[in-house]
């Protein structure tokens, strides 16, 4: 069991010490050598945990998607109601690790290298269906029909993205700039749901 521990935290800190190297000095220019400074550990035990430069990557780049994931479904356990979820989720992307100058870095990073790497595609295109539909789900609940749901959630995920790079790469919002926004969707889309009478029950 400790050898378990011991291996897990290994790998941990080879990938926390990868997207500290991307972020510093972009994936380009990304070495197995420049990984083992950053982690202070040697270039055979990085092969040793991840056998290939492109697999660390890979394993880096899901350990990013997947820790934003775990705060949203987190978000939405703890939201009362369908806006209280959207709200959670929305909020999620603006957290203090994800506004970090890392987070900067490496999020356009993973954007990019998903245009040619088909695994970063697949990462980056499940995330994304499954955040939208999350959004069409609560927009249903809400009272939404099927179809204005969907698209509905595809706005809202949209938004998302674009108000953190507005934030984050081209520094162009506020924060009360970006809450504005946020409500000013949730309202409208609010006020969609109610100018129908019939509201669909999920099962």
């Amino acid at each position: 069991m400790a050898n378990n521990h011991a291996s897990n935290d290994t790998s941990q800190s080879i990938i926390n010490s990868t997207l500290s190297a991307i972020a510093t000095d972009g994936i380009s220019n990304l070495t197995t050598k420049s990984i083992s400074k950053h982690a202070s550990i040697s270039t055979a035990s990085i092969h040793y945990f991840f056998n290939t430069k492109e697999n660390l990557v890979y394993n880096s780049f899901a350990y990013m998607i997947k820790s934003i994931r775990i705060d949203m479904l987190e978000a939405r356990r703890q939201g009362r109601d369908p806006l209280a979820r959207i709200r959670g989720v929305c909020e999620t992307h603006f957290s203090a690790r994800q506004l970090s100058e890392e987070a900067a870095n490496i999020w356009p990073q993973i954007w990019s290298h998903a245009t040619h790497d088909p695994k970063t595609a697949r990462l980056v295109k499940i995330f994304g269906a499954r955040m939208i539909s999350n959004f069409t789900y609560d927009l249903r609940k809400l009272g939404l029909p099927s179809q204005q749901a969907r698209l509905g959630a595809i706005e809202l995920r949209a938004m998302v993205v674009g108000l953190w790079v507005e934030k984050q790469v081209t520094k162009n919002t506020l924060q009360g700039e970006r809450l504005d926004v946020f409500e000013r969707m949730l309202s409208r889309l609010q006020a969609e749901a109610l100018k129908h009478k019939t509201y669909p029950q999920l099962e």
